[in-house]
């Protein structure tokens, strides 16, 4: 018996098109930064007409917003699929801050990042973008967290804090990673950001 495949929808096709156009942008944005990047560099990139980019995303901030937040959405997925499934709370935390990290010079997700809040300032939409991704991002480490004091293994009095030094803390030395830092390496990273959260976390004796 012969199976016919349905053919993809107009839809389907043009979902698809976008993706690529976003996948391209991610990888070119974060080889060269947003400033040096032209339209038709994505487009190139994407296998597209310069044409064909522009009617999905008229401007590179429109562009700039969906690459951030399907870098965001990968992590996310990446966080529920295999943080959440870890049983004990220290390796929980570990491997979520380890995730979020940057994983040194170039790292496409944190280049990104740099390109967002450099324009955050100035763009509204932007803006409210980036707060958003930040938002969800301390809720899912103060979930992990209260997680850990329900399971005996933090002590704190406020996850929300706790989780926002922590954010802040890995924030900043990702910032540092990914310029290279001569004093920092990943290893190093993760050390820092563990002995952070032991500090704050861990019970304490007596």
């Amino acid at each position: 018996m012969t199976v016919h495949r349905a053919a993809p929808t107009r839809r389907a096709k043009g979902q698809a098109k976008q993706q690529a156009v976003v996948d391209a942008a991610i990888a070119v944005i974060g080889e060269r930064g947003l400033a040096d990047v032209r339209m038709s560099d994505i487009a190139e990139r994407a296998g597209m007409s310069t044409g064909h980019v522009t009617y999905y995303f008229p401007s590179k901030t429109a562009l700039l917003m969906l690459a951030i937040q399907h870098s965001e959405e990968s992590l996310h997925r990446e966080v529920v699929d295999e943080v959440l499934e870890i049983a004990d709370p220290w390796q929980r935390l570990y491997r979520l801050l380890e995730l979020s990290a940057s994983t040194g010079r170039g790292d496409q997700g944190w280049v990104l990042w740099f390109e967002v809040w450099a324009n955050a300032g100035v763009d509204d939409d932007l803006a409210r973008v980036q707060a958003q991704l930040d938002s969800r991002w301390r809720h899912t480490l103060t979930e992990v967290i209260r997680y850990g004091c329900e399971q005996g293994a933090f002590v704190t009095d406020d996850p929300v804090a706790v989780a926002t030094l922590l954010s802040c803390l890995v924030d900043g030395l990702s910032v540092h990673l990914t310029l290279a830092d001569h004093d920092l390496d990943p290893a190093t990273v993760r050390e820092l950001y563990m002995r952070a959260a032991q500090s704050h976390l861990a019970p304490r004796d007596g």
